[in-house]
């Protein structure tokens, strides 16, 4: 049996893959983030702490531990109504700005595609935009792992059988015969394992739940960088998020498909 790559990517969306209602801006960028993590610091150090914050602010069970994804806190419902609390809000986003800032050691890329510009370029040629956008970021990711000449494996979160299919089978072409961005062969040497780790939100990955988080203020902020039109602004927090991350995204780290 082989060994295990050194590096894991956590690969998480915002956003869907649907054309359908593309030109509404609220679900015109369907974006893909992947957290690139050398598991020899993730193991056991990142869930560790990420569970250790979770304690100190949430009602804690451990056989049904808080599962952190930024729909949920952002509604301030269940476990999370503790931060309508104005000063355990402020503790919470200061405590995960810590984390991310000067705790995790990680690089972070972001691609972005803009459905509805796709859409009106080929209409009679559209891809996947969730098959395209991992294409291109898995090529990114790969441009920063050969400069280390290392390897990761590909933990996606689940979305459900059919697309967790349609993605393997995209991800097993990819390494077959290649793209636009490279070869089947240069895909395999920085991608060896022929399968995807998906895992769902609810198996409390730490690194599932650090990108979940991240996803969404990375691409508006892919975005705006092109000078797109965005359903949102930006928020405080989301600007200290990004802020935050900004040393830990490098020359391959943001991308803009159109």
């Amino acid at each position: 049996m082989p060994p295990s790559p050194p590096y894991r990517v956590y690969i998480d969306e915002s956003g869907d893959h649907a054309y359908k209602s593309a030109q509404d801006l609220s679900r015109r960028y369907l974006g893909l983030t992947g957290v690139l993590i050398r598991k020899s610091h993730y193991d056991p150090v990142v869930p560790r702490e990420l569970e250790r914050i979770k304690r100190s602010f949430f009602q804690y069970d451990p056989d049904m531990p808080p599962i952190l994804t930024r729909k949920d806190i952002i509604k301030r419902t269940g476990l999370f109504r503790v931060l309508l609390d104005p000063t355990e809000n402020t503790r919470w986003e200061d405590t995960l700005i810590q984390f991310y800032q000067t705790f995790l050691q990680a690089q972070i890329f972001t691609v972005v595609i803009d459905k509805h510009e796709h859409l009106q370029r080929y209409p009679f040629d559209t891809w996947n935009p969730y098959t395209y956008s991992l294409a291109v970021l898995l090529n990114r990711i790969r441009g920063f792992l050969n400069i280390l000449s290392a390897t990761a494996d590909i933990m996606p979160e689940s979305r459900g059988e059919t697309e967790d299919r349609q993605l393997l089978v995209s991800y097993m072409e990819l390494r077959a015969n290649g793209s636009t961005w490279g070869t089947g062969e240069e895909y395999r040497a920085v991608y060896p394992l022929g399968r995807l780790l998906f895992r769902r939100k609810s198996q409390n990955v730490a690194g599932l739940q650090i990108s979940d988080l991240v996803v969404a203020e990375q691409k508006a902020l892919t975005v705006q960088e092109v000078k797109k039109p965005l359903h949102r602004a930006i928020g405080p927090f989301g600007q200290r998020l990004n802020d935050a991350v900004a040393t830990k995204v490098n020359q391959y780290g943001r991308y803009f498909l159109e």
